[in-house]
């Protein structure tokens, strides 16, 4: 026994020492690996890192991302990071931008040291599908070892058809007589695009029409003098732009000081919205190159504060001042004078943000649009270079009287689109995502009350439910969203799964009917069997009772009784005709008569409306509801057993 053992033993020495001397290697170890976090707290090294390109004419929001060294390599380390795949991604000064991506380097004096770098991507004219790009890590080590690995970056296209102005523009180049700058077709291009990227985001229908000559304006000579006078060519009944280039000393824009106003069916608009701008270039030809490319991946090629002067960023700017920035603009003027105290400024950006005398947003980091750190002048959180459109200089506009398209997504408050649940089965696998949108969509989904059933998680980063449950039955939980906006409030909704047979909806064997239905709408919508995307449906049958108000009511009858225990009601909301009723109840047929049946209504909005009670048996089901101030509607019924 004890020669057994000790020959053995030698077996494995001579093993070991054999591996040692022939290289085979013996227990493979993980390379040292540096860890990602977002501001959530999750790890992001698998799941990578997601950016919003929110509308296509606007500086997009960044993600800010923590990084921690890997502990088990020798300091100092410095971890070279390098967002590549296109020039449109940038990171936080002090950083690089390259035909391929932005670089940036983090130093590390020991493993409990981390820092933080932001993550954006420049926008992207026009529509387009969504991208995938890489983020890679160089980790070096004190010895000079290095150590790579990757993440992807996924970006979020908004747009997905072209944003155009909805208020039609007239350019007038006829008195670009003294430099001719915009004989230049690129040249041109440029500058109208930059004027159209602020009306993309104003919701604003034509005007009545000044007939050609009716509009007078004035323009000014070199060093701003010698103005001469001018007027509109031809009819219009959007805006009218005079364009000229001078030669001193500076750019800007104005309107029209004239005491004439934008009218709709002779009535004068609020603001009031004066009928024309000019906008005047300038630049110093002998020192700066005119950029007027307007390819997305060109962009990293302009300056602001070099050599290189972006015909697109400066006309972007300084017509800023024509369209808004500018005491000619009566609400500007109020603006102003109270401080920058507007509320939906402050609830962007967390305070007032005032103008300085020259009407632009101050310069300091304080007024630098939130979300995206940019500012819309000399300096921001990236490196410098086109001026771009910001969220906090629009919401500063409207203040001129301009009315935003809050259908946009940069303006939509992040919400959970998604309002039920299908069911599952035991045993078998299942997948359903949960939907979101508004806000900044990297976003974070956790269950916060509750529980999924068994067998069931919910992903972090993508919303999705899946897992095989295991058991029977029916699991109620609060999902929670939060967004990558940090003064955004989280979002909740309640959702019921469940797992097996589960209650019936009887609702899909019943006949429908109505009190009255509007011509154009179907009462075959309440028991369809289609989940609603939102009470404003678009897309799906609906029905409504407009133009007729008061009490209504839709009923679901069947061919014998049904005993039921609970129903879901999603009321139809168009936000204009149709609105949530002012009261609703629920009524069985006895037999005789209809009785109301006790319960609490609730009256949200794009969800459904449950009410549990006392199981009645019944032939005949009645949703009543009393109008407020519109008519009523509703788009799906279910009657549970």
């Amino acid at each position: 026994m004890n020669r057994g053992f000790r020959r053995t033993r030698l077996s494995v020495a001579a093993l070991l020492c054999s591996s040692l001397l022939t290289g085979v290697p013996q227990a493979a170890h993980a390379a040292p690996t540096a860890q990602v976090v977002d501001m959530f707290g999750r790890t992001v090294n698998d799941y990578g890192v997601k950016l919003v390109d929110w509308q296509g004419y606007l500086a997009n929001p960044y993600v800010e991302l923590t990084v921690k060294p890997p502990p088990e390599v020798r300091y100092p380390v410095t971890v070279d990071l390098k967002a590549e795949g296109t020039s449109r991604l940038m990171m936080d000064l002090p950083s690089r931008l390259t035909a391929t991506g932005a670089t940036k380097t983090l130093s590390f004096a020991g493993a409990a040291e981390q820092k933080t770098f932001k993550l954006a991507i420049h926008s992207k004219r026009g529509p387009g599908p969504d991208e995938s790009y890489t983020l890679r890590l160089n980790v070096r080590d004190a010895g000079g070892t290095t150590y790579q690995q990757s993440l992807p970056i996924r970006v979020q296209q908004d747009e997905k058809t072209a944003l155009q102005p909805t208020l039609p523009i007239t350019f007038d180049y006829r008195f670009d007589t003294i430099t001719g700058y915009f004989n230049d077709a690129a040249f041109r291009t440029a500058s109208e695009e930059a004027v159209k990227d602020w009306f993309r985001f104003f919701d604003m229908q034509p005007f009545d029409t000044v007939a050609a000559g009716a509009e007078p304006n004035h323009l000014p000579g070199n060093d701003w003098q010698n103005t001469i006078n001018v007027t509109n060519q031809s009819a219009y009944n959007g805006m009218y732009v005079f364009f000229r280039g001078i030669q001193t000393p500076y750019s800007t824009g104005y309107p029209a000081g004239n005491g004439r106003y934008s009218t709709r069916g002779g009535q004068q608009l609020p603001g009031p919205l004066h009928r024309s701008t000019a906008m005047i270039f300038e630049y110093d030809e002998a020192n700066k190159q005119l950029f007027t490319s307007l390819a997305d991946e060109d962009w990293y090629r302009t300056e602001i504060q070099g050599s290189v002067l972006d015909v697109h960023g400066l006309v972007m700017h300084e017509y800023g001042h024509a369209v808004a920035f500018h005491s000619d603009w009566a609400g500007m003027r109020s603006y102003v004078q109270g401080g920058g105290n507007d509320p939906d400024v402050v609830a962007y950006q967390g305070y007032a943000v005032p103008l300085d005398s020259s009407y632009h947003i101050p310069g300091e980091q304080r007024y630098w649009d939130r979300l995206s750190g940019q500012s819309g002048g000399w300096t921001h959180l990236f490196p410098t270079r086109r001026w771009m459109l910001t969220k906090l200089a629009l919401l500063v506009a409207e203040n001129a009287g301009w009315k935003l398209n809050r259908n946009l997504t940069p303006f939509l408050p992040p919400s959970i689109v998604t309002t039920s649940l299908p069911q599952a089965t035991p045993g078998a696998a299942y997948q359903h995502a949960l939907e979101a949108k508004g806000g900044v969509p990297f976003y974070d989904w956790q269950v916060t009350s509750g529980s999924l059933p068994a067998g069931l998680s919910l992903d972090r980063f993508t919303g999705a439910i899946t897992g095989t449950p295991t058991t029977a039955g029916s699991s109620t939980f609060t999902v929670q969203l939060r967004d990558y906006d940090r003064l955004s409030t989280p979002v909740t909704r309640t959702f019921t799964l469940n797992v097996g047979a589960g209650p019936a909806n009887l609702a899909r064997s019943a006949t429908p009917s109505a009190s009255y239905t509007s011509p154009w709408e179907s009462v075959a919508a309440i028991n369809d069997g289609i989940d609603p995307p939102r009470s404003n449906d678009t897309v799906n049958r609906r029905w409504g009772t407009w133009p007729q108000t008061g009490a209504q009511w839709a009923e679901l009858t069947w061919p014998s009784a049904q005993t039921i225990r609970s129903a879901d009601v999603y009321f139809f909301d168009d936000g204009g005709g149709v609105r949530l009723p002012a009261s609703w109840k629920l009524q069985y047929w006895t037999g005789s008569a209809y009785a109301d049946i006790p319960g609490t209504y609730p009256t949200a909005l794009n969800a459904y409306n449950r009410v549990t009670f006392t199981p009645v048996t019944t032939t005949r089901l009645r949703v009543a509801l009393q109008s407020g101030q519109a008519s009523v509607g509703l788009l799906e019924v279910k009657a549970n057993s």
